[in-house]
């Protein structure tokens, strides 16, 4: 057999980490792909001496393929840059922009890695130089495979999954909220993500105060079959006192509905120079949107994102 295509050339050292099977069944697929790939027009040109397992770790891990070459140091700091970019992907999640350059960061870091081993392997087949196309090719085919297929698909799972940035229509600014919470989840006190008719609040001879339909951020004060009663100390549900938030209102009450949460959003309204237009004109508006449907749930808000708190605008 030609030792070339040999997976047992050369010894390998045992590995404590997988089974010697496992990494036997690696090799041989890899031996299976390494013929295949020399019969191939490119192939031809070169040769390929990675073994299987090899492969598999370069492929996961930012920076492995400067490693198995030699050079860790190297290798350590595209690891280290692709950490940096997945934090700041997630801490500056709601920033589009932000975003798009740090998951391309990750993918560059990423495929960095396989890049240069495929790099290496050429100038080690040819015994020259790789060729310019191989210089810019491979890199950027590489790049595209971990962009396309990896990150870009991975982030939109992880923001329909687990942290989904919104825009709110009532303040410019965003949230990141919990899109796979469920309604049956969701408990008094909670800040969660809704869908608002908005409102118009005007007073005589003054322009209007408009809220756009759209989502809106807002703690849930009461859940269906609770009493609520509002005073000018505070907040009773059930009979037991609760914060008051802001704009609501200094007296009355009301009876929850089924299927339908008390929400009290986080809107804030500065009212500078509008003589008749007052808190209470405001908190009746807010009144009619608090009584929110559970069918116009979006998901339950993180409190804190990363170093800003959600609750405040």
């Amino acid at each position: 057999m030609d030792p070339d295509f040999s997976s047992y050339s050369p010894p390998r050292a045992s590995r404590r980490w997988i089974s010697r099977r496992t990494g036997q069944g690696l090799d041989r697929l890899w031996l299976a792909l390494r013929r295949g790939f020399h019969r191939s027009p490119l192939g031809s040109e070169i040769t390929l001496s990675l073994r299987g397992i090899d492969l598999l770790a370069c492929a996961l891990i930012p920076g492995r393929g400067y490693s198995l070459l030699g050079q860790v140091l190297l290798g350590r700091v595209f690891l280290a840059g692709w950490a940096a970019c997945g934090l700041l992907a997630l801490a500056f999640l709601p920033n589009e922009l932000l975003l798009g350059w740090m998951v391309g960061g990750m993918a560059s870091c990423h495929a960095s890695g396989p890049g240069f081993l495929l790099l290496r392997q050429i100038e080690a087949s040819e015994g020259i130089p790789p060729r310019l196309a191989h210089r810019i090719l491979l890199p950027l085919a590489c790049w595209a495979i971990y962009a396309m297929a990896v990150y870009w698909p991975g982030f939109g799972l992880f923001r329909r999954t687990v942290a989904n940035p919104l825009h709110l229509v009532t303040e410019n600014r965003s949230i990141v909220f919990n899109p796979s919470v469920q309604r049956d989840e969701v408990q008094r006190g909670d800040l969660i993500a809704f869908h608002s008719p908005g409102f118009r609040v005007q007073a005589l001879g003054q322009l209007p105060i408009l809220a756009a339909e759209g989502p809106m951020l807002g703690r849930v004060v009461g859940l269906p079959g609770d009493r609520v009663e509002f005073g000018p100390r505070g907040v009773r549900v059930n009979g037991r006192a609760q914060p008051r938030l802001d704009t609501m209102p200094t007296e009355g009450g009301l009876e929850v509905d089924a299927g339908h949460w008390l929400v009290w959003p986080t809107v804030r309204v500065q009212v500078n120079n509008a003589p008749g237009l007052d808190m209470a004109s405001l908190g009746l508006a807010f009144s009619r949107i608090s009584r929110v449907e559970q069918s116009e749930f979006l998901g339950r808000a993180y409190n804190r994102w990363f170093f800003q708190r959600q609750d405040l605008p």
